[in-house]
């Protein structure tokens, strides 16, 4: 029975994103991959150990295996895209199974982890990690984390530990195993203090090695404006309601979702209240809920609080980077609440509900799958639902420019010249400044650029 449910999730996962694997490469892509000056260095992948990915003021990335995984998709694929969409897909599909086993091994009925597999694969939130090949950063940090708790379970203790520090030098957020094995051993009604300590100080070792590689230390990051930290924290059940929002609602799905951190929280916090209280309800009312009520909103939480911006991830100004695909793994305790809850109360229905539910995941995917055939597309629905963000308008105008499109691309530059000018006359921060007046000097740049183009084209047309 098992491997029929096995081999059926793979369906669904290759279903869900066959439209993506002949997708271009698009931005990040370019970036890491085809930009990359060390991508054809694969015999010298230590060296990727001893610096930083991205070596940015604000967003400062250390991930060396994941560096040496492009070199290795470079090394079998070149500069041709459709490989690193089928790993991603591959990967993705992976990681269902994975979670389909382990869910297993939690006790829950096999029909109960297996739609919740199956929704984890087919979900539109979790295009953004699929079909960007960039996104094999989440899917890479999933399998680890994934891979690690199976080690965890069978008491493979040190083949745990070694699963997931390469899942952590993948993707800083590999951190949040460290709150889901308690999660989840608090869920079977298992108190290893002794284990948590010693894994918290592992974690902490990690931290400390990514530290001395960077110089960049989280608690200053965390720090470095005080009354910024504390506006972030006020936003996270904004946040946090949002990315439920998006996960029973993803009518919106867009690249670079940003959270405007000076806008008002009041009616989230008010929410965040009256859902903590019914949670407390249903908890005291239905102790046969309590294990799923602390497993599920516990991965959840659990799951998304490395990203829930107590570390800034900061687009620009105000606007703190919220993206999808940060929900990849948090998705699932979400799941867990929601499939359980109808496997006891729905009953003759929920074969049905599950199949329907099914079916309109898989056509979200498809369209959303089809944003990503060209930065262009991607771009303008990035703007439909971020239209003050200045870097995006940057990205399109570019993209217009690069497609012999001046006349589109004029207005996108002079959209983003005003917000960044804006941003560097109010940023008090020396390093946001010149942060926002290196982006002045080159939209300028762009812009005398994109102008003599237009001449060019206005004296083509007139002779």
């Amino acid at each position: 029975m098992h491997r029929a449910g096995f081999l059926v999730l793979i369906f669904f996962g290759l279903l869900a994103f066959i439209n993506a694997i002949r997708h271009p490469f698009v931005h990040d892509d370019i970036i890491f991959i085809l930009n990359n000056p060390h991508i054809t260095e694969l015999r010298v992948w230590p060296q990727a150990f001893l610096v930083p990915a991205v070596p940015d003021g604000l967003n400062t990335y250390y991930r060396p295996v994941l560096e040496i995984i492009y070199r290795l998709e470079y090394h079998f694929f070149g500069p041709h895209p459709y490989g690193y969409h089928l790993i991603n897909v591959i990967v993705h599909i992976i990681n269902g199974l994975l979670l389909f086993a382990l869910l297993l091994k939690l006790g829950l009925r096999s029909a109960v982890a297996w739609g919740i597999a199956c929704i984890f694969l087919v979900h539109p939130v979790q295009t953004e990690a699929v079909s960007c090949i960039a996104g094999i950063s989440n899917l890479w940090m999933a399998l680890g984390i994934l891979l690690a708790l199976h080690a965890y379970f069978n008491k493979w203790y040190i083949v745990s530990l070694l699963i997931f520090m390469i899942a952590f030098f993948s993707k800083e957020q590999s951190i949040l195993f460290v709150p889901l094995v308690m999660v989840i051993d608090l869920s079977r009604g298992v108190k290893n203090y002794r284990w948590w300590f010693f894994l918290s100080l592992y974690a902490l070792v990690l931290l400390w090695l990514r530290q001395v590689v960077t110089h960049a230390s989280l608690l200053k990051d965390i720090m470095a404006s005080p009354g910024e930290f504390y506006l972030r924290l006020a936003a996270i059940p904004r946040d946090i309601g949002m990315d439920l929002r998006l996960i029973f609602w993803p009518n919106d799905l867009h690249y670079y979702r940003s959270t405007d951190i000076l806008q008002s929280n009041s009616i989230a916090w008010a929410l965040a209240l009256i859902s903590l209280g019914g949670i407390f309800y249903a908890y005291q009312k239905w102790p046969k809920a309590q294990g799923t009520l602390i497993l599920g909103l516990g991965w959840f939480l659990a799951a998304l609080l490395p990203v829930l911006n107590i570390v800034p991830l900061i687009n620009e100004y105000s606007f703190i980077l919220t993206p999808e695909h940060f929900l990849y793994l948090p998705i699932v305790g979400i799941l867990i609440i929601v499939v359980v809850l109808a496997d006891s109360f729905l009953k003759s229905f929920k074969k049905l509900a599950l199949g329907v539910l099914i079916s309109v995941c898989l056509l979200m995917t498809w369209h959303q799958n089809t944003f990503w055939q060209s930065e262009t597309v991607l771009f303008e629905r990035m703007l439909r639902y971020e239209p003050n963000f200045g870097r995006g308008h940057l990205l399109l105008a570019k993209t217009y420019y690069l497609n012999g499109q001046p006349d589109l691309a004029e207005g996108h530059f002079e959209k983003a010249y005003t917000i960044m000018s804006g941003y560097a006359k109010k940023a008090k921060n020396p390093v946001a400044e010149n942060y926002y007046l290196k982006y002045v000097k080159e939209i300028s740049s762009d812009l005398a650029q994109n102008h003599r183009a237009l001449g060019l084209r206005t004296q083509a047309g007139r002779s």
